[in-house]
């Protein structure tokens, strides 16, 4: 049976790219510091390796700071020039924001890296 989840929305939960269902980290909460990082080795529901190589999530670092530093410019700019923000106080702004939402951007630039590269179907 096909699931009606888009690809994104599976991304955004940090579900299984290929049964859509499967946890791919440990903990649910990625401001539990401590448990971050720490995936499930395979999915529990299809059996697929979420770490198909060693080193795979290497490119997910390059993923993450292009899309911290693209949406802090586009942040920023919004600050500085619609709303008339006084420089230094959007570059505060967009900092905090950048430290505050750090553990959702790694976890979901390892779930996309991921997506990117596995197949929805087990037969490919």
């Amino acid at each position: 049976m096909a699931s009606t989840k888009s690809k994104f929305s599976v991304v955004l939960q940090n579900k299984c790219p290929r049964c859509q269902e499967g946890e791919m980290f440990v903990d649910p909460n990625p401001y539990h510091l401590n448990n971050m990082a720490k995936m499930h080795r395979n999915c529990a529901k299809c059996g697929l390796r979420f770490e198909p190589e060693t080193g795979f999530y290497y490119g997910a670092m390059y993923l993450s700071y292009a899309l911290g530093v693209f949406s802090s410019l586009i942040i920023f700019a919004i600050l500085n020039f619609v709303f008339r923000i006084p420089t230094l106080w959007a570059f505060i702004i967009v900092a905090l924001s950048w430290i505050g939402l750090s553990p959702m951007l790694f976890r979901f630039s390892r779930s996309l890296w991921l997506s990117l590269f596995t197949n929805r179907h087990r037969d490919i």
